[in-house]
């Protein structure tokens, strides 16, 4: 039976994790074990606040439900989610190992490299003679980080080289961008430039190469740089970094391997890092092979990240062109059937119920939410690139069938967000190209901003829709205005015209409005317009557009169908109300219709006129049967 192996990680320092997951994957085939890899990116908001909402992650899987689990703390930059999601591995009672960085009561698997990064700054300072070096460190209170500032200053102190605070740049974050703010202090002064310059990472050294090339800054020869960790660009960039490989893959292949079989008692194992000489302390003079093809394969990438930016674009015009929720599901599918480069061929999209509620409610602002709830609508669901069965699915449950297989699989599970607002998650079989060049980080956060998107048209969409139902309504009777009328009447008599079908026209009026104004007041006038307006919407078909076009004056506009003469179910229908109401006054109305077909060639106002004179006749004829005189109009 295959294991589960849960593994809690941050996408940013993205080499490095490949390479930890390509060691995880040759030991999890090897081992006959499924790895679920929970994937989390904290950043900081334009508030200046850090957003960790895709942390939220961590707590879909229940970790007593997996064999092992595999935590990678160093990456959070966050001590307090550190200590959250280790002391819930603990509470699980599953066997975890933590990866360089130490955690009570966990394995823990780790590069020895503190004192192979002092030798390789020892090595600058005596293999080529520089005696200016600047820093440019990581995250502050990060036990990587702060190991390699310690080699830093160790190496200086044994040298009795002072140093300079000037030239050192703490609180860091990994990032390239950071490296390179860094670098451009640091080359602010020509007359004090440093003679080298030690990163915290790749990404810093690759900055630092950056500026300094800009302001001609020839490296080696007047500046050398060292960077950490060897991921691949190190080695095909020119010049090439000279760096320590911390065998990043070694330790995720050990990690699975004791989790697959493991220890009574947690185990301590440091693997010796290595240092690696190349050009930019000059040390290798030469190009290599792998540097040629990485300068022609420059426009492959660029062509890869514009692609990336289209699918996104893409991605955004489908939501915009579906109208409602109930349709977006099966656009979606049909959209990455045709198209899912990155996304992987077996791949499905989930979101919490409550998305469903939050869509078609007007609230403008979603209050914070990091749970997923019990129960996941499966959004899109693709297997071997086809659409597959989208059913609900319970959370527990994390993959849907059709994703699971006999076979030892890689599962990638990202968060979809928007801000501080969870959606769901993504899930991929067997594929972390997502993890290249921050596109899961961006894929995700953007998938989450057009569903809010999204969202908010609907809002707006709903919205519209009550104002021109206001705007177009009459607020005592419920029926259409005059602007009503004008807007849909016109267009449903235009259009029995285009089509060549016959057009009904009713037209009412309350026989004796003003003596009931007068005699009995204005309330009792309202509710005799209301309640001829009830009959009126009773009987008529749907599809029939009733209006009040005066005080006491009413159209009814429809496509003829059958022989129901409505027109006297309409007084039928007032005669039983007036009398089941006990009304002090008789409730009666006159009215006229006619049936106009296309040939007529009328225009809706000249036939609510020929109507209106068939009720005015059908009017005098009631009032001389009934013996008062005719109401003028």
């Amino acid at each position: 039976m295959k294991k589960k192996i849960a593994v809690l990680t941050s996408g940013w320092s993205i080499d490095y994790l490949l390479a930890v997951l390509e060691g995880m994957k040759k030991s999890a085939e090897k081992n006959q074990a499924d790895l679920y890899i929970f994937t989390s990116y904290r950043y900081i908001e334009t508030d200046g606040k850090p957003n960790t909402t895709s942390f939220a992650i961590f707590d879909l899987p229940d970790y007593k439900s997996f064999d092992g689990i595999v935590i990678m703390p160093n990456l959070f930059n966050d001590d307090e989610l550190v200590k959250i999601y280790h002391k819930k591995i603990l509470d699980s009672g599953v066997p975890a190992v933590s990866l360089n960085q130490p955690l009570n009561g966990l394995s823990y698997i780790g590069s020895n490299n503190h004192g192979e990064y002092k030798k390789l700054i020892n090595h600058l300072i005596e293999e080529h003679d520089v005696k200016k070096l600047a820093f440019i460190g990581g995250p502050d209170n990060n036990p990587g980080s702060e190991s390699n500032y310690q080699a830093y200053k160790e190496a200086l102190s044994d040298h009795n080289f002072p140093i300079d605070n000037q030239m050192v740049y703490l609180n860091g974050d990994w990032s390239f961008e950071f490296g390179y703010e860094c670098a451009e202090k640091l080359f602010a002064n020509p007359k004090n430039y440093p003679d080298a310059v030690v990163c915290i990472n790749d990404l810093a050294a690759l900055a630092v190469e950056q500026v300094a090339t800009s302001k001609k800054i020839k490296i080696p020869e007047d500046l050398k740089i060292i960077g950490f960790d060897d991921i691949e660009i190190s080695g095909k960039v020119v010049p090439s970094i000279t760096t320590i490989s911390i065998k990043a893959e070694k330790m995720g292949e050990e990690a699975i391997n004791l989790l697959c079989n493991p220890a009574q008692a947690p185990v301590f194992k440091e693997i010796n890092a290595e240092p690696v000489f190349r050009q930019s302390c000059g040390c290798q003079k030469e190009l290599t092979q792998s540097q040629y093809f990485y300068s022609l394969n420059a426009s492959k990438q660029l062509s890869k990240a514009q692609q990336f930016a289209s699918q996104l674009r893409h991605l955004e015009d489908t939501f915009i062109q579906t109208e409602n929720f109930h349709s977006l599901s099966d656009n979606l599918q049909n959209y990455f059937e045709r198209r899912h480069k990155f996304e992987g061929e077996d791949i499905a999209i989930l979101l919490k119920e409550e998305v469903l509620e939050n869509i078609l409610q007007t609230k403008e602002k979603l209050e914070a939410s990091t749970g997923f709830g019990k129960k996941m609508r499966v959004l899109v669901n693709l297997s071997q690139g086809k659409a597959a069965e989208r059913k609900t699915l319970s959370a527990s449950q994390l993959v849907p069938e059709n994703l699971q297989s006999d076979e030892p699989a890689l599962y990638l599970f990202l968060a979809i967000y928007n801000r501080y607002y969870l959606h769901g998650y993504y899930v991929s079989k067997n594929n972390i190209n997502m993890l290249e060049n921050k596109s899961a980080y961006n894929w995700t956060r953007n998938f989450g901003t057009i569903i809010e998107k999204f969202r908010q048209t609907a809002i707006y969409r709903t919205m519209s829709e009550k104002l021109r139902i206001l705007s177009t309504q009459d607020s005592l009777s419920g029926l259409f205005n005059r602007a009503g009328m004008e807007t849909y009447g016109n267009e449903l008599f235009c259009k029995n015209n285009e089509d060549k079908k016959k057009t009904q026209i009713i037209f009412v009026d309350i026989n004796n409005m003003k003596i009931i104004n007068d005699k009995f007041d204005h309330l009792q006038g309202d509710l005799a317009v209301k309640t001829v307006a009830e009959s009126i919407k009773k009987v008529i078909p749907k599809s029939y557009i009733a209006v009040r076009y005066g005080g006491d004056e009413f159209v009814i506009i429809g496509t003829k169908r059958g022989n129901k003469d409505y027109e006297t179910l309409i007084h039928e229908d007032l005669a039983a109300r007036a009398k089941s109401m006990a009304l002090p006054y008789e409730l009666t109305v006159s009215s006229g219709q006619k049936i106009f077909t296309p040939g007529e060639k009328n225009t809706l106002l000249e036939a609510i006129k020929t109507v209106d004179k068939i009720m005015y006749e059908n009017k005098e004829e009631y009032h001389r049967i009934k013996g008062d005189r005719p109401q003028k109009k």
